[in-house]
């Protein structure tokens, strides 16, 4: 109770502090589920005091009956608002009604708080910095406990999928977290004197960018060790000034040739024979086992099911936070593998991009695409237009940003606070450096 009234307080009198405090305490808030109730699970302390803040921000639209229309100037916050609307219409709809309003409503305080809220106070740069470095400070905590507890087991493979318990409750997600914090670094120790600081602190940048990549190399994750490579390659690529539109075609070009030479790059991958493994190079090389490694095999049956969930229901899906329950009854016998199961444990979808598929259907696949689309569009645009400060954070973010689409290739964790925080909160940033260079052009123009 006393912590609840302080709480209540605090987010009363200073709303701005307590968006600090859920940066810092994100990355250490306990999960906690109740194995009894599949729908009943919370994290302590940051998901009451973000509901607390959802609360009163509604609270506070409904007594000012004056909505503050400056944030759809930018579209990203248009299409935030139009998915989430999809998002309602197919949770009417839904298999599963009461799964599926829980999951409408976690959504909701997520993009209310870490979205449309944090634009406000992302228009000051300085905020915007303070907010990076307590999620980043935060990070090393988390990192430092977990190699910590990873040594204790010699930093073998298979303690480093439990070594970030009780704060986050897999190897995955917890690479996918400290993931968002290295390119900020990254451009934080190179570009650290656009933003005022000393050779000193770039020099700590640097440190702590390294200590992060070894941590995610001791995670055994595949998917960041691809993620944080893919992230810091965009950099070069935004360095050189290449224009969006080129790498959209390229883009394009590379699933056009895969789609094409797709049974003789089935043929070379089911020559490789590399499972996971404790030697961190055959570990990587197992990515593309798909004969032998249940990891990726598993992934394959994940994925066939979501097609099939797709095929039955392919307009309005089978109803947000529903694939982990439904999705058993779609199994094939030849596709399971070791650990399949039919219980709704062991994981999701694996893939961000299928979810809204078998979901919320056709549209809220295209709605999630064009979402990312779009602040790669505006992480593009900002290294043209933008200078100095601005432009350094809008990087950073984007990167950050960049780390979890694709992530989110091969796993689904968005529904978290560990990544939907850091995910919406990073989208604020580049928003709000819009909305700013918008208002100077019409400055300008006048």
């Amino acid at each position: 109770m006393p912590f609840g009234l302080f709480a209540l307080w605090s987010t009363i009198i200073s709303p701005k502090h307590t968006l600090y405090f859920l940066a810092f305490a994100t990355p250490l808030s306990v999960h906690l589920v109740d194995e009894r109730y599949s729908t009943i699970n919370l994290s302590l302390p940051t998901e009451p005091l973000i509901i607390l803040v959802f609360i009163g921000v509604l609270l506070k639209l409904l007594a000012s009956k004056r909505i503050y229309f400056e944030n759809f100037r930018v579209a990203l916050s248009i299409l935030l608002l139009v998915d989430f609307g999809w998002l309602v219409i197919t949770a009417i709809n839904s298999s599963m009604p009461l799964i599926s309003t829980k999951y409408v409503l976690m959504k909701s305080w997520y993009i209310v708080v870490f979205y449309f809220l944090l634009v406000k106070y992302f228009k000051s740069n300085q905020v915007v910095k303070k907010f990076l470095w307590l999620f980043i400070c935060s990070v090393c905590v988390l990192v430092v406990y977990t190699l910590w507890e990873h040594g204790q087991e010699g930093f073998g493979r298979a303690a480093a999928y439990t070594a970030m318990r009780p704060f986050l409750p897999d190897h995955g997600m917890y690479a996918a977290c400290i993931s968002f914090a290295i390119p900020v670094l990254f451009v934080f120790a190179i570009h650290g004197k656009i933003l005022g600081y000393s050779s000193f602190l770039r020099i700590i940048c640097w440190g702590i960018f390294v200590f992060l990549i070894i941590a995610v190399a001791l995670s055994f994750t595949r998917a960041s060790w691809v993620s944080v490579a893919v992230s810091l390659l965009l950099y070069f690529v935004l360095l050189f000034k290449v224009h969006f539109k080129y790498i959209l075609l390229l883009v394009s070009i590379l699933v056009g040739a895969l789609f094409i030479n797709l049974d003789d790059i089935q043929t070379d991958l089911s020559r490789n024979k590399k499972e996971s493994d404790d030697n961190i190079e055959n570990h990587l090389q197992s990515v593309g086992n798909v004969t032998s490694d249940p990891s990726n095999l598993e992934r394959f049956n994940r994925w066939s099911c979501a097609i099939r969930m797709f095929e039955e229901k392919p307009i309005m899906g089978w109803g947000p936070g529903t694939y982990t329950f439904q999705y058993g009854q779609f199994q094939l016998p030849h596709q399971m593998t070791i650990i399949s199961t039919n219980a709704g444990k062991l994981g999701g979808i694996h893939s961000e991009y299928l979810r809204p598929l078998a979901e919320s259907g056709l549209i809220g696949a295209l709605f999630y695409l064009l979402i990312i689309l779009f602040v790669t569009h505006l992480g593009f645009k900002h290294q043209r237009v933008l200078n100095g400060i601005p432009k350094i954070l809008s990087l950073a973010a984007f990167l950050g940003l960049v780390t979890y689409f694709a992530h989110a290739l091969l796993n689904n964790y968005s529904e978290f606070d560990k990544i939907a925080v850091p995910l919406y909160s990073f989208m604020a940033i580049i928003t709000a450096i819009e909305l700013n260079y918008k208002n100077v052009e019409e400055d300008h123009q006048e």
